[in-house]
């Protein structure tokens, strides 16, 4: 595929999901919007960092691995 339009059906893709509009590309997947909270990392010295809540894209596929078929 041209890179020109992996690049624009990668910005459909955002636009969409930014907008709550789930993304379904037929025979490969969809693409939809998750919520993460606001969570907290503690690391081994002791300090604490809050990271902030923050909306992610994440991608269901539709195809089975090769591993599921067996």
């Amino acid at each position: 595929m041209e890179p020109l339009f992996i690049k624009k059906l990668k910005d459909v893709i955002r636009e969409q999901v930014s907008n709550n509009n789930p993304v379904l590309i037929d025979g490969i997947g969809q693409f939809y919007k998750v919520h993460q909270k606001q969570t907290q990392k503690k690391y081994d010295d002791g300090r604490v960092v809050l990271l902030p809540p923050r909306d992610i894209i994440k991608f269901e596929s539709e195809l089975k691995q090769q591993n599921e078929d067996q």
